[in-house]
């Protein structure tokens, strides 16, 4: 079996630049590095080409190398060493509670880690059938979002909210902010609600939002956030990017057979219901 290839091609069988395509060189060198980085892959400490070896394998001068090479450690991809040269770097890793709704700022900072959120696009648009159905309502706002981790993307948000409920959303509100915090400053306290997780594949638009390429796995969870009565506030997808890892509290259940699960429901149910009030006249208090 003949040895995979390195980050350091030879210059006769590198990648051809298109000087004549308008795009700047150093933006072609940072994204053929970053492809090489992907498909190789390169695991994190491998070391890349150094600035001389990648100057004679593109045919450009140092500082357009140096112009490639800033944006891939812009993107977190590698980390460049004084003196050592530039090693790829370890993908942050973002782990979430699965069976805990929201949140998930908290979550990143009880890791040390800080999450960065940057709003794509923010407009009145209908849900897609099963959201109108978990939300009650067609007339929502259609909101995208970008999680980014260590300035690297790890999970791409789209997510449908009641216009009636939060008319006032903007873009500036929604940056680097918590959608779940502005809803409870509007008077409604999400609860929970029903998720699942599956794995699928990234198509273009992801893989672009992602930082990643077509094809590569993804965690698609979807669900709906209800507030203690089981109003719909929000219906969602987020995909996370391969550097994700979901904790699962699993626990043996000893309930008796005879309680039903119709019953538990009804239990829980009324828990929220009584935890909405207790907030309510909390609030009523202060």
């Amino acid at each position: 079996m003949s040895a995979g290839p390195s980050a350091a091609e030879p210059a006769e069988r590198a990648p051809l630049l298109n000087r004549d395509s308008g795009t700047p060189l150093h933006a072609q060198i940072r994204d053929i590095l970053h492809r090489q980085i992907l498909d190789l892959p390169l695991h994190p400490g491998s070391a890349l080409p150094t600035e001389e070896e990648l100057q004679r394998q593109f045919g450009v001068s140092r500082s357009v190398v140096r112009q490639a090479l800033s944006g891939l450690a812009d993107l977190g991809l590698i980390r460049r060493q004084r003196g050592r040269g530039s090693v790829v770097a370890a993908a942050p890793v973002l782990r979430r509670q699965l069976q805990r709704a929201g949140g998930l700022d908290e979550q990143a900072a009880a890791h040390g880690q800080r999450l960065r959120t940057h709003v794509l696009r923010l407009e009145a648009a209908a849900p897609p059938a099963a959201g109108a159905e978990a939300l009650n309502t067609q007339n929502t706002w259609e909101i995208e979002r970008t999680r980014y981790l260590e300035q690297v993307p790890v999970a791409f948000m789209r997510t449908w909210v009641p216009r009636e409920l939060f008319p006032h959303l903007t873009p500036a509100l929604l940056e680097n902010a918590s959608l779940l915090a502005l809803m409870r400053e509007h008077g409604y306290h999400p609860a929970g609600g029903p998720r699942q997780v599956q794995a699928v594949t990234a198509d273009p638009g992801l893989a672009q939002k992602l930082n990643t390429h077509p094809g590569q796995p993804l965690l698609l969870l979807e669900g709906v956030t209800r507030d203690a009565l089981g109003h719909g506030l929000e219906w969602f997808n987020v995909w996370h990017a391969p550097n994700t890892v979901f904790d699962v509290d699993a626990q043996v259940t000893s309930q008796p057979a005879s309680i039903s699960q119709e019953h538990l429901r009804r239990l829980r149910t009324l828990t929220q219901q009584l935890e909405s009030e207790l907030a309510a006249l909390d609030q009523r208090a202060r």
